[in-house]
């Protein structure tokens, strides 16, 4: 049994891009992994892509949908497939540095998680660097709650942590924002949560990203994550105002959040 499960799910995603995702996990210094592609109804040149790298490197395990589903039912049948005792997450349009499963790996067992989130750089879709996503301040468990209501601060391509978190499965109603409402939810049923001040992917933010193209659906749903951790998760009512803070900002037109918060 491979120690680690990389899941990944694509659809019609550029070429070059997807190649690079995949070459950046076949190149990890940490080799004891599967990794599962969910060929989400793609076109026939990612098809062939994928087969064609299958066929060279018995550890990537193809799951192909006959037409497309979607990332968050597509990463539950991933989850569903997985063998390793832990399980990394990966798009197919970011690029993980060549120690990312070593590093998470070394930092979840030192630090006794049961799943982690980590820094990464942001690049655009040419590959350079817009800025980097730098490590929150240190917190404690009681106030982690508190701070995640705020804002999901956890890149969901870098989430690495035991199967058994990853067994809770993403709420498949969620078609945007369905890492949130993910670790809400594990949050609630005390599994350890921490996060990697280390950069371990560079995550690229373009308009071809699915959080570029559908910003607004994207905040929607997040809004609707933290009414869900209010109404049924067991978070206070007091956290009422992040929802009421999280509906001003949605009114905020795209282009200007972009720039605050990016630059570009």
């Amino acid at each position: 049994m491979p120690k680690i499960s990389i899941i990944m799910s694509t659809y019609n995603q550029e070429k070059r891009l997807l190649i690079q995702a995949i070459e950046s996990i076949l190149a990890q210094t940490y080799a004891d992994f599967e990794f599962i592609v969910i060929n989400d109804g793609s076109n026939n040149e990612n098809t062939g892509v994928l087969e064609s790298y299958a066929s060279r490197d018995v550890r990537i395990k193809l799951i192909k949908n006959p037409q497309n589903i979607g990332l968050t039912k597509s990463l539950n049948l991933g989850i569903k497939k997985a063998q390793g005792e832990y399980i990394a997450r990966m798009d197919s349009d970011d690029i993980a540095f060549p120690d990312r499963l070593e590093q998470q790996l070394d930092f979840l067992f030192n630090n006794d998680c049961d799943i982690i989130g980590s820094a990464c750089e942001i690049i655009d879709v040419q590959g350079e660097q817009l800025n980097k996503i730098t490590a929150i301040p240190p917190f404690i468990a009681e106030t982690l709650s508190k701070t995640l209501l705020k804002g999901n601060f956890f890149t969901h391509s870098t989430l690495f942590g035991k199967r058994r978190v990853f067994g809770e499965l993403y709420n498949e109603s969620f078609k945007r924002a369905q890492d949130y409402e993910f670790l809400l939810r594990i949050l609630s049923k005390k599994f350890k949560l921490s996060y990697q001040p280390r950069h371990v992917l560079k995550y690229r933010l373009g308009n071809g990203s699915i959080s570029y193209q559908n910003s607004r659906e994207q905040e929607w749903f997040a809004i609707k994550a933290r009414w869900l951790a209010i109404t049924k998760y067991g978070y206070s009512i007091y956290y009422l105002i992040y929802i009421l803070r999280a509906l001003i900002i949605l009114l905020i037109p795209h282009r200007l959040k972009r720039f605050l918060l990016h630059k570009i």
